[in-house]
């Protein structure tokens, strides 16, 4: 009875520090947590949503024989479709935000997937390749674009202690999206042809848009105004509101900056609701946030990796252990499904670790991450193996994957709710102007490093492209190194936005 008693009081503060513990820990919660999910549906749809994008993308390398046959062309125009959907999107991002900052939300997502449906359309019955390259222009400024409204529905659809998770199962439908997208295009090909890949695909986008002018609710736009009105208010010190219970309700990030007495930077409080500022005047603010530029900047290395990764992986594995690229691709999307259990894992870590009252929690988690990324790939990369390759490149993917929900949710934390659609088409842009940089750069030094040049034994075929590979890590080095960073910046960033919310009253979408 007294060990019973004893374990039933409350945890020591030094707990979560314990790895064994930590672990055993968040196996009793599973269950709770898998309750726990709000809004599920809502996650749903925007998981969904969330995947356009990397679903186009994975149909057209799925049918890139087919199209190249059918439109006459060669892999110089093939891959202008790609590049062109990608900067396209990233253009449109910027718009989109400030209309996610100003209108409903809801109905306008549900018109940009209606708009990509359309692209997909226009797509299968394309005459020729000039009409092809349009409307995969007119799907890249749809699919791409749903990030800043995505961003900014979250936010005010999950407070801040539950961001993590439910960022975790959102970016989650983005690799979700590729995969779906893999085995749908290669099935439908195989049985029919490549337009009535696009016919599908269109289907489906009408389904979700459906789905979502039915399913989901308007949330109000003063949520965090409300939280942020705790961190001031006297009272809520003194006479803290009850639930029905008895016990306290926890606002983890308020309470814990209250507690210790974090302080805003007072020169960036805003004094005025920044809904109708200018473009200019709203991207000279969120860009002087130190912590989001730090953010922006790691998330974009990761990103510019990552799509290296996904331009030249099957290519690697087919040089490196001279099998067919059916193979190759099973290998490569099989290991890839290590970045959904990444995103998941990592989302309800640094939530469980904010829980426990580290502030940071979500900054450490994703400069871990990115750590541990490094000498997964390269020990992928000096194997000879295909098993410790699949095991290695699985580890990989799941650490790379564990960034993205963290810094999302970190996004949010330091910007001001009225900012976040705009915060969040600035950070898109800059993701994908790299990502269409990405494969010309490691496809450039591949060819600075090929088999020619190395007269050793151990270079085998795949050499350029590994050289390749493990020089772009240092990339993810710097990514953990700026994440270091952002741990002195975040908490004060954090007090900053949350002062600014109650400084002005919200108004209406």
């Amino acid at each position: 009875m007294r060990s019973a008693h004893k374990s039933a009081g409350p945890a020591p503060h030094h707990v979560h520090l314990n790895p064994l513990r930590l672990i055993e820990i968040l196996l009793q919660q599973e269950k709770h947590w898998l309750n726990a999910i709000p809004r599920p549906r809502a996650i749903l749809l925007l998981a969904l949503t969330q995947g356009l994008a990397s679903l186009n993308l994975a149909a057209l390398g799925t049918v890139a024989p087919a199209l190249e046959s059918h439109l006459h062309i060669g892999n110089v125009a093939y891959g202008l479709l790609s590049t062109a959907s990608i900067l396209t999107g990233a253009a449109a991002a910027l718009p989109v935000g400030i209309l996610g900052d100003r209108q409903q939300r809801v109905p306008l997502l549900t018109k940009l997937i209606l708009l990509w449906a359309l692209a997909m359309l226009l797509s299968g019955i394309s005459p020729g390749y000039d009409w092809f390259l349009i409307t995969q222009m007119l799907a890249g400024a749809a699919g791409v674009s749903v990030g800043p409204v995505i961003a900014s529905l979250s936010g005010d659809l999950f407070p801040p202690s539950w961001r993590g998770r439910a960022f975790g199962l959102i970016v989650g439908g983005e690799l979700l999206g590729a995969g779906i997208g893999m085995i749908l295009a290669g099935t439908i090909n195989t049985l029919s042809n490549w337009r009535m890949v696009f016919v599908a695909l269109a289907a489906m986008a009408i389904l979700l848009a459906v789905l979502l002018w039915k399913g989901m609710r308007e949330p109000e736009r003063d949520n965090m105004n409300k939280l942020a009105a705790q961190l001031t208010q006297e009272s809520a010190e003194h006479a803290p509101e009850t639930t029905v219970s008895g016990k306290q309700p926890k606002r983890y990030l308020i309470e814990d900056i209250r507690k210790k007495s974090i302080q805003p930077v007072r020169k960036r409080i805003l004094a005025e609701d920044p809904t109708q500022w200018h473009w200019l005047r709203a991207a000279r603010t969120i860009l002087s946030i130190p912590s989001n530029v730090i953010l922006i900047t790691a998330s974009s290395a990761g990103y510019f990796y990552f799509t290296g990764l996904l331009a030249f992986g099957i290519l690697y594995l087919t040089q490196r252990f001279h099998i067919n690229t059916m193979a190759a691709s099973t290998l490569f999307v099989g290991a890839g499904l290590g970045g959904i259990g990444g995103v998941v894992a990592s989302g309800w870590i640094a939530d469980f670790l904010l829980r426990r009252g580290l502030i940071t929690a979500r900054v450490w988690v994703t400069g871990i991450a990115f750590l541990l990324t490094i000498p997964f790939f390269l020990l992928a990369l000096h194997t000879n193996r295909q098993v410790l390759e699949f095991i290695w490149l699985f580890m990989g993917s799941a650490a790379l994957g564990a960034t993205n929900p963290t810094l999302d949710a970190a996004r949010l934390d330091i910007m001001h709710s009225r900012l976040w659609g705009r915060a969040e088409g600035i950070r898109i842009s800059l993701r994908y102007i790299l990502e269409a940089a990405a494969p010309f750069a490691f496809g450039w030094v591949s060819t600075h490093f090929s088999e020619s040049y190395c007269h050793l034994q151990h270079c085998g075929d795949g050499y350029g492209l590994r050289i390749s590979f493990e020089i772009f890590t240092v990339l993810l080095l710097v990514a953990t190194l700026l994440m270091l960073t952002a741990i002195f910046t975040y908490p004060r960033d954090v007090a900053t936005a949350l002062f600014s919310q109650q400084v002005q009253k919200p108004r209406k979408p």
